[in-house]
């Protein structure tokens, strides 16, 4: 059920939404999907970030949202990436940048480290 624009604000300060929040956490294990050594939830703060709104009302985990913690949330998606402007306000959302940072979010851990540990071979070659 996707829900018209005019509904948009409504919805993410809705309990239904809220509720949500309680699958998205217990299916990300209560982790950061940025860095995966975050807690999220269980008295940690988080964010159920939307990487698009194409399905509102209706989220997929790792598909439409994922779980951050506020620092990826505020400093790194919505700070850095975006030039701290919110995704009303750029011209393009998601951007090269942020749509990498999400790409990064939804991989498995593990095929995130062997990356990590390519780039890092790599870098060692280099110096």
């Amino acid at each position: 059920m996707a829900l018209s624009k005019a509904d948009d604000r409504s919805y993410i300060t809705s309990v239904e939404w809220r509720d949500k929040h309680k699958e998205f956490l217990k299916r990300s294990h209560y982790r950061c999907s940025f860095f995966q050594s975050i807690k999220c939830g269980k008295k940690h703060r988080y964010s159920v970030h939307h990487m698009n709104y194409d399905n509102l009302g209706d989220e997929t985990l790792w598909v439409d949202v994922i779980v951050v913690c506020p620092f990826v949330h505020n400093f790194i998606i919505h700070g850095l990436f975006s030039c701290f402007r919110r995704p009303s306000q750029q011209k393009n959302y998601p951007n090269t940048a942020q749509r990498l940072a999400h790409g990064w979010c939804c991989q498995p851990v593990v095929l995130r480290a062997v990356f990590v540990v390519l780039l890092l071979f790599n870098l060692v070659k280099i110096l």
